[in-house]
């Protein structure tokens, strides 16, 4: 993974038809072949959450990629920049 200060942890919450379509198995799928970890889950309230850290580029790939390839179930999107996290590993499912 990149230098701390190249790191972005960035956490989208998807709005929308978003639970029950294969989002979170999409969103694995989307981030193969980028260097990033974090996890995606499914939100009481209906809402997607997914947290994601790695190079910027990469974030923000993952979230172009998720973006349009889920559009037609995605309402809203809401965006939060959070500092990175030590020791993370892998880009998962959360339950």
């Amino acid at each position: 993974m990149a230098n701390q200060q190249e790191v972005r942890r960035t956490v989208y919450r998807y709005r929308g038809h978003v639970q029950g379509v294969g989002f979170r198995v999409n969103a694995i799928q989307q981030a193969r072949g980028l260097q990033v970890v974090g996890f995606v889950r499914n939100e009481p309230d209906g809402d997607v959450l997914m947290d994601v850290q790695g190079p910027r580029k990469e974030v923000e790939e993952l979230a172009k990629r998720v973006q349009s390839s889920m559009s037609l179930k995605i309402n809203e999107v809401l965006i939060d920049q959070r500092d990175p996290l030590p020791d993370r590993e892998g880009f998962k499912i959360r339950y």
